[in-house]
């Protein structure tokens, strides 16, 4: 009676749950529209039963105790840290026991079936929250959610085969082939593009039934663990478009910066006397005119400049400096802010290799997220390999 109304309960939470995110996805307003996005993914790997069929450990299971296990997510992210997600997962289950837990007491039980579970979960990317947003290739997360599983199971006696209790038998003696769910996931993400990524990570899959394996014993509840291999692919929110309006607005609220450091030279008056003033009015405007011209053409005939990205956050940090204070840059660092995001350069080149190799030198120092950036009247561009030459 107790398991029953606890179904009851937890499947009105995952039906309010389910109705929650319906709403919150279209009304959700994001600032950060770059760091926003949909993630569909696809993960196949193993999966092992715990209850009371089984007595073997992790290692001890994978002879002839572990079973296939695959699925699909889709996932909504609404800044660098957070999202919600929902997700199918199928797993086949397999266990053997042969004794008690006293090693002599003959059991002689096996067990097979397979699950169908469907969830709902939030994410955490541990990476970006403890640490700061970064465009890093290596990052750790974890899912927490709420689910419903369905499963059919088979018993039998080890030694000849006979079926004890399956699925056509279990209901007439009172035994469930559903219930709620609570799944755990911690896992590693790299990136091998701004849009796809692999995905490896373990669940601890808690059934809030001991009917798995139609067997009640011990512990009220079954578990089952999980380890998938996956790969994801990620739709940024706003995409060309949402570039196209910003660069078309941005002249009119743009600001220069200087690529370099400006030279100022400054004169001492003394006193003139009239035979050296004629002197004085004649050489300047034979000496400084062509100087002049450079400096006022040289940056023009730049199409674009090389710089290397120190650093990138959602929220702006308070003095350029306080980032690395304890390394010392040759340059200025620059502050460039686009679609909700505040990103931190240093340096000026014009050759890829030259960029590169100040970028390397930033790595031995301890700035490990140093890459090369490319910009164009002081908007990010993509490098291309012509660009590269």
């Amino acid at each position: 009676m107790i398991n029953k109304t606890l179904n009851k309960i937890l499947l009105a939470v995952l039906f309010i749950s389910m109705m929650i995110i319906t709403k919150v996805y279209p009304q959700q307003d994001v600032s950060n529209s770059e760091l926003s996005s949909w993630q569909i993914g696809l993960y196949g790997g193993f999966s092992q039963y715990y209850g009371d069929i089984s007595n073997k450990t992790y290692f001890q299971k994978f002879s002839g105790e572990t079973g296939i296990s695959f699925g699909l997510h889709a996932r909504r992210h609404f800044n660098e840290n957070f999202g919600l997600g929902l997700a199918f997962n199928r797993s086949n289950l397999l266990s053997k026991k042969d004794f008690e837990a006293d090693q002599t007491t003959a059991f002689n039980r096996e067990f097979a079936g397979t699950i169908n579970h469907f969830s709902i979960h939030s994410y955490l990317n541990f990476s970006n929250f403890f640490w700061g947003y970064s465009e890093r290739k290596l990052s750790i997360y974890g899912t927490l959610g709420l689910g419903y599983a369905t499963w059919n199971s088979t018993l039998r006696n080890s030694l000849n085969g006979a079926v004890i209790e399956d699925f056509s038998t279990a209901t007439g003696k009172n035994f469930t082939s559903a219930a709620p769910t609570f799944p755990a996931t911690i896992g590693l993400e790299y990136s091998l593009t701004e849009n796809l990524k692999l995905t490896f990570e373990g669940t601890l899959l808690t059934v809030f039934s001991d009917d798995l394996d139609y067997y009640r014993d011990g512990y009220q509840y079954d578990i089952i663990t999980q380890t998938h291999f996956g790969i994801s692919y990620f739709i940024r929110s706003g995409g060309a478009k949402r570039v196209k309006k910003t660069f078309e607005t941005k002249p009119s609220n743009a600001r220069w910066e200087p690529v370099m450091p400006v030279s100022v030279i400054e004169y001492e008056v003394y006193p003139e006397l009239p035979s050296e003033r004629k002197a004085k009015i004649e050489i300047p405007p034979l000496t400084l005119t062509p100087v002049q011209d450079k400096v006022v053409q040289q940056p023009a005939s730049s199409a674009f400049e090389f710089r290397v990205q120190i650093y990138a956050k959602s929220q702006r940090v308070t003095g350029s400096t306080s980032i690395y204070r304890n390394i010392q840059f040759e340059y200025p660092i620059i502050e460039n802010h686009f679609n909700g995001i505040y990103r931190y350069s240093t340096g000026s080149f014009r050759s890829y290799s030259d960029a590169e190799s100040y970028a390397r030198q930033l790595q031995s120092r301890g700035v490990y997220d140093a890459f090369v950036v490319a910009y164009r009247n002081n908007e990010r561009v993509s490098i291309t390999s012509e660009m590269k030459r």
